[in-house]
Formats: structure tokens, sequence, C-alpha cells
């Protein structure tokens, strides 16, 4: 128990953290869920590619899902769906046809094929290399980015980008900013999946790079604030729901640091490498075997903890200073004081 102090009195309490009592190491539990020879897979947005490029330096098993980045709880939901037989939704999507050739709604436009038939044969390639990947995993590491998705309203399905130029204007897509619900909707789902069809354990972490663009009529900082304020509570929800969900902290890792700019590039947006390799770091002590632990992580570029100091007691209120004239009134009236007893 903890002791809670205040002018009232004293609580005993389970748990109690000021925050004066805060520790450049976040506090958490380690959970032992990587050993040498467990599969990790991950998918969502820059952390998942930031952990999958570590693995190998490592030694950890595994890697990012092949398609590249999906930066919402409906894109990674689709897929997870997918993979585990579902989402028929996708062969109701058209594919696209562009000035460099076909081009797979839901994956990246930079890759052209030269017919449809070659985009679904590509398609199919990529589809088995991420069941091989997952179907697989002793663990899953889902990192989500933002809340702004594009969707066809005629099938429902949310494209992992705005789409391609091309067909924007005759597509009619719908933006569309995911709630807190949907996204605890998506996290039930994606569960269902990591847990129940692939047998494994979920990681869950909230990306801290900020949005590159809002979508809406809102300044971008607003944007990413709403943006990541959604995510976060949506995930504390979807934590406290279930004990065998595991909340990795890489999103307080650089909000909360004494100085963000610490763990940023010159752009504001990306985190610098040895701030990647600090936050993979802390992710492998929490949850990997010590083999695999980093060893030799510099942390000398990171501001030390500034304890909030204790607020100064009151000083005494000073005098109040004469109002105008008081100084010339009174030397008047002491003088007509001495000429009265002078006078009688």
């Amino acid at each position: 128990m903890v002791t809670l102090k205040s002018r009232l009195g004293d609580w005993e309490l389970e748990h109690v953290q000021a925050w004066s009592d805060r520790q450049l190491v976040i506090g958490a539990e380690p959970v032992r869920l990587i050993g040498p020879t467990t599969k990790v897979a991950t998918i969502g947005s820059c952390f998942a590619a930031e952990l999958a490029s570590m693995m190998d330096k490592v030694g950890v098993v595994g890697a990012m899902h092949p398609g590249g980045l999906f930066y919402s709880t409906a894109t990674i939901r689709q897929e997870l769906e997918r993979i585990a037989r579902g989402w028929p939704e996708r062969a109701t999507e058209p594919s696209w046809q562009v000035a460099d050739g076909w081009v797979d709604p839901f994956r990246d436009y930079g890759v052209g094929h030269p017919d449809e038939a070659a985009l679904l044969e590509d398609r199919a390639a990529a589809d088995a290399a991420a069941d091989a990947l997952f179907l697989r995993a002793g663990v899953v590491v889902v990192t989500l980015g933002l809340i702004e998705t594009w969707r066809n309203p005629a099938t429902g399905n949310t494209y992992r980008q705005i789409p391609h130029p091309t067909v924007f204007p005759a597509l009619e897509a719908e933006f569309h900013r995911l709630t807190v619900s949907e996204m605890l909707d998506d996290l039930e789902r994606i569960r269902r999946v990591i847990c129940a069809t692939i047998g494994a354990s979920m990681v869950i972490t909230t990306s801290p790079v900020p949005l590159h663009s809002t979508f809406t009529a809102l300044d971008v900082r607003v944007a990413n604030t709403e943006s990541k304020s959604r995510i976060r509570a949506a995930v504390s929800e979807f934590v406290d729901r279930h004990a065998d969900v595991h909340y990795f902290h890489s999103y307080e890792m650089v909000m909360t640091a004494e100085r963000q700019s610490d763990y940023f590039r010159e752009d504001g947006r990306h985190v610098q490498r040895p701030a990647v390799r600090y936050i993979i770091s802390e992710f492998l002590r929490l949850y990997a075997d010590p083999a695999l632990h980093l060893t030799d992580v510099d942390t000398s570029w990171l501001t030390p903890i500034s304890k909030t100091a204790p607020v100064p007691a009151p000083h005494a209120k000073p005098p109040k200073a004469p109002p105008p004239g008081w100084g010339p009134r009174r030397i008047v009236r002491g003088v007509r004081r001495r000429v009265r007893a002078v006078l009688g």
C-alpha cells in the first residue's frame, strides 16, 4: 500500500504516483512474450516499420507486413480479417486504371501493372506472403497512427490512403474521421483474429509521429491532437477490457519527454535514429527474453527529468502606498494645529 498525505489526513491506497515522482524510464511491468524463436509480425504505421527494421539486428524472428504501412484501425482490421479468410467486400472493389497502368486500391499506388490480370496475380502473391507471416506469428504488434480515412460509400471499404488523383474525382470517395466507438469495434475484431484465429499475443501502441497533413478545415496541430487523443482513448478503453492485450508506451515516451525536440528530427515529425533505438530497446526490455535486449543504447541525448519545484510560500503583503498628495496635506494639517494652539 502507498500513503497519500494531505492537510486533511492520509489515505492508504494501492496505487499513487505524483507527477513530481516521474522518472526518465516510464514504469511498466515486463511481460516475456518474445523468445529467441518467437516469430513477431508487425502491422500499422511508423513504429511497426522501425521495430521490424531492428529485428534482424537483435536476433528477433519476424517482419513487418509486406504490404507496407496501414495507418488506421479500419485498414488494419480489413487486412487481418482477410488473412482470417474474411473481408469479402474487397472483391467488390474494382481496380483502378491510371496513366502508369493498373493499380490496386488497397496497396501502394507506385506499383503499376500492365493489365488487371497481372495486378491480381501480384496481389495473390502479396497476400500469400502476408498470410505466411501472420498465421505463424507468436506475437502481433499493432501500431495506430491516425483517424483520417477515405472510404468508398458504395462498398464500405476503407482505403489505406487518399485515392489516386486519376480516379479521385469520379470515385466520389467519402472522407471520414474515425470515432472512438468505431475504433473500439475495429480493435475488438482485430483482437478476435490475432487471439482466436492466429493464436498470438497482441501488443498495441500509438505512433507519436504527427500528421503529415490534415484533410479537415482545422489547423494541422488541432487535427493532430484530436487524432492522437481519439486513438489513445480508444486504446486505453480496449486495453482495460482485455488483460491479454499489452500496451507499449512509445507515444508517452516522446510526448511526455522533458524536451520533445530530443526525439524529433529537424522536420519536427520523424523520430531521429538514436531515439528510435532507445524506444526499441524499451520495447525489448519489456517484452523480450533478456538475451534479445539491446545493451549498448546511448541515452546521453535525453534531457533529464526536472522535478516539479515546491510552490513558494506567499510573501507578506507590501504596505499600501499613500494616496497622491498625502504628504503635503499632512504637513498643512500639522501647521494649522500649531497656529490654533498659539492663538488659543
